[in-house]
């Protein structure tokens, strides 16, 4: 089964004060890392977000990246990432594809007591109840796990889930 890799870029970085994807990262972009890294379980790994594939409803957070991903996405089964996850493991997006690869449930999502990390084993078929979200103005990715009857996943390392979001997050 080929599975479709994406990397959400398009968010706003308010806290960050500049774009979280263009931040330097052990040598290279913060994009750049997360493109290596996804192309390490994905078979083809794109970019939402930015000047090649921006999103198509704007400021819709990662929901609206995530339909633009679905929307284009040539493959069922689909793995979207962040682009401010630079702890991710090889391991665990390979665990991660297997798991989208084997489920019949439209999301393979990890819980870390009560949030969701923004990595994701997609179906492209939860294309249509994204879109119902965005239209009726409910961003909430969290709302569009637990409403469709995720596969949840855990993983030992969580640490591996911490977000860049501001400078002092850099120094993790």
């Amino acid at each position: 089964m080929n599975v479709n890799g994406f990397v959400l870029a398009g968010g706003r970085s308010t806290r960050m004060s500049r774009d979280k994807a263009l931040l330097h990262w052990h040598g290279r972009t913060l994009l750049d890392h997360m493109i290596g890294l996804l192309s390490l379980a994905a078979d083809r790994v794109q970019v939402v977000g930015r000047d090649t594939i921006p999103d198509r409803i704007p400021n819709r957070g990662p929901l609206g990246g995530i339909a633009t991903a679905l929307e284009m996405t040539e493959t069922d089964a689909n793995l979207v990432v962040a682009v401010d996850l630079p702890l991710l493991t090889p391991d665990f997006l390979k665990h991660l594809r297997l798991r989208i690869e084997e489920s019949t449930r439209p999301i393979v999502a990890c819980k870390l007591e009560s949030t969701f990390p923004l990595c994701l084993g997609l179906r492209k078929r939860l294309l249509p109840a994204v879109e119902q979200c965005l239209a009726a103005g409910k961003l909430s990715l969290h709302n569009i796990i637990e409403s469709s009857d995720p596969e949840l996943i855990s993983w030992p390392d969580t640490t591996i889930f911490k977000n860049i979001n501001t400078p002092a997050d850099l120094g993790i």
